[in-house]
C-alpha cells in the first residue's frame, strides 16, 4: 500500500518464527542477523520521532522495536536495514531502513491483507527522506497518479519527467506530519451552489485510505444534496451489503460500471482558501471519483461518514486521474488532471 498518511515503511516479516495471524498474498521477508538496526542508531531515533513516541517497544538494546497504530488496526515489528533494488538513473540499489512487521491486529473485519506499506508522510526517517539522504534523489518530492482503470504510476524526485512544467495547482501545506493544505468547504455543482459543508474543514490527503471521509453533519448534508440532484432519475434507494455504511441507489437493472451512471451525478467542488487575504483554489471532484458501483450492481457514495472527526480525509478514490505532487522542499502540494491509466516511465528520477 502506498500511504501518504504514514511515515513508516514496513514489510510482513518472518522474525524469530513468530506466527502472523493475518498473511499478505506473497512470501514474507526474512531478515538476517546483520539486518537489525540497534536501538541507539539514528535511524531508530528518526522512526520514533515520526511516530511521536519514545522507545516504548524496545526492551532489547540490539533491536529498535515499534508499534504503529492506525485507525482500526496496528502493526508491531523491529527496524531493519537492507539493500533495495531501485530503478534509478545513477545506481541499482540503496540501503534503506524499514519495518520488519511480525504482528498485525485489525478491527472488526481484520487488518488489510497487504504485504506491507510504503510510508510517505512528512517525517525525518520516511522512505523519501532516506532517498534524499543517500543522494539518490536531489529533492524531497514525490508524486502519484492513480488510474480509474487500475493503472497509474509513482515517482520520486522533483525533476522527474513526471512533474508537469505547467498547469499544476499548488497550495502551501500546513504544519504537521500530514499533507494538509488547510481548511476547505465542500459544494455540489458550482452552478447550482448546493452547499454541503457549513464550515471549512481541515483537509488531509491520504492515499492509504481507499475511500474519503467527512464529519457526520457534512455527510448528512452530502446525502441530502446528492439526493436532490438526482431527483427525476431512475435511481431508487437501496441498502447494499458491500458498503453497508454508505448511501446507495439501485437501477431497474444491475449497474455494470461507473460509466453507466456517472452523468446522473454532478461534480463536487472542494474549495480551499477563506478570508479576505486568501485566494480561493478549487479541486473539482468528478462524479466518477466519488461514486462506486458494487458487486451487487448498485451505485454508492465513496465519501463516507467520518463520525465525530471534524476533518475531511481525501482518500485514493477522490485523487484518481490526478497527478498528485507532494513537494516537501517547498512545503506545498499540487495536482493536475491526467489520464493515469496511460502512464509509463521511470519510477525514480534524479539529476545525479
Amino acid at each position: 500500500m502506498i500511504d501518504t498518511g504514514s511515515s513508516v515503511t514496513w514489510l510482513e516479516c518472518n522474525y524469530l518464527a513468530r506466527e502472523i495471524p493475518y498473511r499478505g498474498p506473497n512470501s514474507m521477508y526474512i531478515p538476517g542477523p546483520n539486518n537489525m538496526v540497534p536501538r541507539g542508531d539514528e535511524r531508530c531515533a528518526a522512526l520514533h520521532r515520526d511516530l511521536g513516541r519514545m522507545f516504548e517497544f524496545s526492551p532489547d538494546p540490539d533491536e529498535c522495536g515499534y508499534n504503529i497504530r492506525y485507525v482500526e488496526e496496528s502493526s508491531t515489528g523491529v527496524l531493519v536495514a537492507d539493500s533495495l533494488s531501485l530503478p534509478t538513473n545513477n545506481r541499482d540499489s540503496a540501503n534503506l531502513a524499514f519495518g520488519c512487521a511480525y504482528d498485525k491486529e485489525g478491527g472488526p473485519d481484520g487488518p488489510l491483507i497487504v504485504d506491507g506499506v510504503l510510508g510517505l508522510s512528512r517525517g525525518t526517517g520516511d522512505f523519501v527522506s532516506q532517498l534524499k539522504g543517500q543522494q539518490i534523489i536531489t529533492d524531497n518530492v514525490f508524486g502519484h497518479c492513480i488510474g480509474i482503470g487500475g493503472g497509474g504510476f509513482l515517482f520520486f524526485g522533483g525533476d522527474s519527467a513526471r512533474v508537469p512544467a505547467s498547469g499544476v495547482t499548488w497550495l502551501p501545506l500546513s504544519l504537521g506530519s500530514y499533507y494538509s493544505p488547510g481548511a476547505a468547504k465542500l459544494n455540489l455543482n458550482v452552478v447550482q451552489e448546493y452547499s454541503v459543508s457549513e464550515d471549512p474543514m481541515k483537509t488531509i490527503f491520504d492515499s492509504g485510505s481507499t475511500y474519503s471521509y467527512v464529519p457526520s453533519d457534512t455527510y448528512t448534508r452530502l446525502v441530502s444534496v446528492v439526493g436532490v440532484s438526482i431527483q427525476g432519475s431512475s435511481l431508487t434507494d437501496v441498502h447494499d451489503s458491500e458498503l453497508p455504511k454508505s448511501k446507495c441507489w439501485q437501477h431497474n437493472e444491475p449497474i455494470s460500471s461507473v460509466e453507466d451512471v456517472k452523468n446522473t451525478f454532478r461534480p463536487l467542488d472542494l474549495i480551499f482558501g477563506h478570508g479576505d487575504s486568501q485566494v480561493q483554489v478549487t479541486l473539482e471532484i468528478p462524479s466518477e471519483n466519488y461514486i462506486i458501483v458494487t458487486k451487487n450492481g448498485n451505485v454508492c457514495l465513496g465519501i463516507l461518514d467520518g463520525g465525530d472527526n471534524k476533518e475531511m480525509l481525501i482518500g485514493a478514490n477522490v485523487m484518481q486521474n490526478h497527478v498528485m505532487i507532494y513537494d516537501n522542499e517547498r512545503a506545498r502540494i499540487g495536482w493536475v488532471r491526467a489520464s493515469c491509466d496511460d502512464g509509463h516511465g521511470p519510477l525514480i528520477g534524479s539529476r545525479l
